[in-house]
């Protein structure tokens, strides 16, 4: 997996102006603990290629990057410091080649048309969006990828846990960034737990589970159709019936067949199909991959786990607009 790929995978990238080399590798174990093991440093203070060097030296599977760069010199001294990846806030054109010519993944700031093209013109598909509340938000990306439907942007700048999840459940958003994961306040209290509890909590909104309805099986139409009567005579759902299956409002699905699961399925909604799969690969948990479903763009928006619990299969489902 690429460093991108990465950042994908898990949808919150802390980024720190770390600046004490001998606490950095102690932050960067929180983040890790919290389900977080990536880091962008800025390069606003002093010590912060000391601290990137640190947290490299104490943890090699770290990803870290370094940010705030603005000149090549800067690229540089980053890569020799151990940074896996640079981040510029605007589009500097000579910063930018230095690092794909040095190999150096790069995400620039763009946030105009002309912008975007020059980053697509050297092969780039993901940029930095930011001050991304300042700019606009979701309404200004949503315009910006009109035209340009093949790219994706790390959002920094204004993002907190109010409003992350609406970003992550855009499927033009790669990832947040920002100090919210890790304040400075925590930080200079060397508040390790504080820090674990922030991640573990932005991590459980990048994913957005959540119940999205429970499925039963039936033989055939005759069975699937009766079920969702039954539920509608005691409940008052409304019925909608379907080819494959029939609903009871939204909370109960009747299936016309058998679906995974001995008696059906339980189904939770997700912000990211992608982000959800990769977190399930991290801790394990076998996927069917002979039921996944793409749409129409390739994007993965619906996906069983291979166990079943009680008799039921879990169906993991793109999160409605």
């Amino acid at each position: 997996m690429n460093v991108l790929e990465t950042i994908r995978s898990y949808g919150v990238i802390p980024v720190l102006g770390l600046k004490d080399p001998q606490t950095a590798p102690l932050v960067a174990e929180a983040l890790r603990k919290g389900g977080l093991p990536l880091v962008e440093v800025t390069l606003r203070n002093e010590g912060a290629l000391a601290c990137i060097k640190a947290i490299k030296e104490n943890d090699k599977t770290m990803l870290v990057g370094a940010g705030t760069v603005l000149s090549c010199a800067q690229v540089d001294s980053a890569r020799n410091a151990g940074a896996d990846f640079i981040v510029t806030p605007g589009f500097n054109p000579a910063v930018v080649k230095h690092c794909l010519e040095a190999g150096l993944p790069v995400t620039p700031g763009c946030t105009t048309p002309s912008e975007i093209e020059a980053g697509l013109e050297l092969g780039l598909d993901t940029f930095k969006f930011f001050p991304a509340e300042a700019l606009g938000g979701l309404e200004m990306i949503h315009q910006l990828c009109g035209p340009y439907q093949n790219i994706r942007f790390v959002c920094t700048g204004g993002m907190d846990f109010n409003n992350i999840g609406a970003y992550l459940a855009n499927e033009k958003i790669a990832a947040v960034g920002g100090s919210f994961v890790a304040p400075n306040s925590l930080i200079d209290a060397c508040d390790w737990n504080g820090i674990i509890g922030l991640c573990k909590k932005a991590v459980d909104i990048s994913l957005g589970f959540s119940l999205a309805h429970v499925g039963l099986n039936g033989m055939d139409k005759r069975e699937g159709l009766m079920n969702a009567n039954w539920f509608s005579e005691r409940f008052g759902f409304p019925v909608k019936e379907g080819e494959k299956s029939n609903f009871a409002g939204t909370f109960v699905e009747c299936g016309n067949m058998q679906f995974p699961g001995k008696n059906g399925h339980i189904a939770f909604f997700t912000n990211s199909p992608e982000r959800a799969v990769a977190y399930f690969n991290r801790n394990g948990v076998p996927l069917r991959d002979e039921f996944k479903k793409v749409d129409a763009n390739g994007n993965l928006v619906a996906v069983y786990l291979a166990e079943e619990i009680g008799g039921f299969a879990v169906h993991i489902l793109k999160k409605s607009k």
